[in-house]
Parts: structure tokens; C-alpha cells; sequence
């Protein structure tokens, strides 16, 4: 009987012991989230402090998603072969889950603890919200404030367009293609540079070409034409006419060697 009884007694301490480490599995406050007030520029990531060791873990110490603006990451399924001491010694290493970039915006945090046979999942951080700021917003010109990337078009012209790259750091590449006068398609690119907040300065309309070769790609070399120069503009406002709200209408401008100079109205395709 006594036997029993010692034996019950230290089946319970490993169960306490554990269930002290699951819950100690991040350290106390709010100073798991990195950079603690993360802008669009950020990588955020989460450091844990674990319970002493990442052989507490089976596998697959931990797997993130996202549902609209709400992140889950789900940690992995403790080992049940272990004994955790109550109070983890000092100076141990953290993990850091990285959240990667994320837009501008309000989210929230969830975290599980994977269950197993003994213990059912634990809920480590509910719903905690932050805030990623528009890194955009501080920066000063000629920076722009906006992400112009996505699809352009003339509504009074359909049938061609404008696909536009704009990245972080505020450089932009344009694909313009349109039709020839004998009706075939032409891709011309330009690459500008930004003059204010919203407009970029003239930059080199450059047509390229390529003969064909019996592999793919073609041994041939490609060769690259400037027949002009373009530049965009966005400070356009909302109006009556079009409807376009602001920084979602612009305009093309564009001047083929020898020939006049053109203005094209585009907005932001929305299908």
C-alpha cells in the first residue's frame, strides 16, 4: 500500500511539474513581439522562452497561419517521457518565430500549446492586438507614401495597359504594352525615378526584341532600343467624370523620338 502510494504521489509531481512548465512556456508581459511597435518594413518575430530544453518538443517546434488579420502559431506537442523541473535555470536560449513582413494594419496574436495524452491544448496568448504602422509614413520626399504596384489602364482606350512595380525601397518599373500601328502588340518598359511625393521624373521608353532560335531562350542576344522617354504622374484628384479617388488616377506621359509629346489619363484596374 505504501508502495501505491509513493508511486501515485510521483506520477502527480511530474504531472504538476509539467504543467508548471506549459505554463511557463513564455516569459511574463508583453515583451515577446519584435520590434515591439513593427512598421511595413519590419520582419516581426516572436521570441519564446522555452521550458528548458527544444528536446521538449516531438517535432516541428511550431507552425504559423493566418486567417484575414488573425495569426495563430501553433506549437508543437510536448514530450510526455520528460520531467520538467519547476523553475528552469537562467540564461537559456530563446526561439524566435518569425511572422515575416506584414502590411499596414491591426492584428492579433493567438499561440497553442499542442496537447497530448496527458494534457489537452493550452492557450499561451489570446487574441493580443498590435498594430503594424505604413512605414511609408515616415519618410520624406521625394519618397513616395503609396504602393503604386498593381495594374493600369485608359478607359477611353481599352486594350492596352500599364503594369507597374514599386517596391520598398521606392524604385519603379513599368511594362506598357500597347498596339502598333499595324495593329500587333508592343511591350515598352521604363524604369523612372521619383521628382515629388507622387510624380517621377522622365526616364527612357526602351522597346526590346529578340530573334528567334531553335532553343528556348534563343542564342540570340536581346537588344534594347530607347524610341522615347515617359513619365508618371499621380497627383491626380477625384472627379465627377471618372470617379477615380485620390492616388488611384494618374497620368502617362509620353513622348516618342521625334514625335509630339501625349498625356494619357489611367486609373487603377478594378475588375
Amino acid at each position: 500500500m505504501k508502495h501505491r502510494i509513493l508511486l501515485f504521489a510521483l506520477f502527480l509531481a511530474a504531472i504538476l511539474c509539467a504543467g508548471q512548465a506549459r505554463a511557463q512556456l513564455l516569459v511574463p508581459g508583453s515583451n515577446f513581439l519584435f520590434p515591439t511597435n513593427p512598421t511595413s518594413a519590419d520582419s516581426v518575430t516572436v521570441s519564446m522562452g522555452l521550458h528548458c530544453s527544444l528536446a521538449a518538443f516531438k517535432a516541428n517546434a511550431y507552425r504559423v497561419s493566418m486567417t484575414q488579420n488573425n495569426i495563430t502559431v501553433s506549437l508543437g506537442e510536448l514530450r510526455t517521457d520528460v520531467v520538467f523541473p519547476a523553475t528552469c535555470p537562467p540564461g537559456l536560449p530563446r526561439v524566435e518565430i518569425d511572422l515575416g513582413r506584414l502590411p499596414a494594419g491591426d492584428y492579433t496574436l493567438s499561440m497553442i500549446q499542442a496537447g497530448n495524452g496527458t494534457f489537452p491544448p493550452v492557450t499561451t496568448i489570446s487574441n493580443f492586438p498590435f498594430t503594424v504602422t505604413d512605414a511609408r509614413l515616415a519618410k520624406t520626399a521625394p519618397f513616395v507614401r503609396l504602393d503604386y504596384s498593381g495594374h493600369w489602364w485608359d478607359p477611353n482606350d481599352p486594350g492596352w495597359g500599364l503594369f507597374i512595380w514599386h517596391d520598398a525601397r521606392d524604385r519603379v518599373l513599368a511594362a506598357w504594352f500597347v498596339y502598333g500601328t499595324d495593329g500587333k502588340p508592343i511591350w515598352y518598359t521604363f524604369q523612372p525615378a521619383w521628382d515629388t511625393f507622387a510624380a517621377t521624373f522622365p526616364a527612357p521608353l526602351t522597346q526590346t526584341s529578340r530573334m528567334p532560335g531553335p532553343t528556348i531562350p534563343p542564342p540570340n542576344p536581346t537588344s534594347y532600343t530607347t524610341v522615347g522617354s515617359a513619365n508618371l504622374d499621380f497627383t491626380s484628384i477625384a472627379n465627377a467624370t471618372t470617379g477615380a479617388i485620390p492616388f488611384d488616377a494618374g497620368k502617362l506621359t509620353y513622348t516618342f523620338t521625334g514625335g509630339p509629346t501625349t498625356v494619357r489619363n489611367i486609373q487603377r484596374f478594378k475588375p
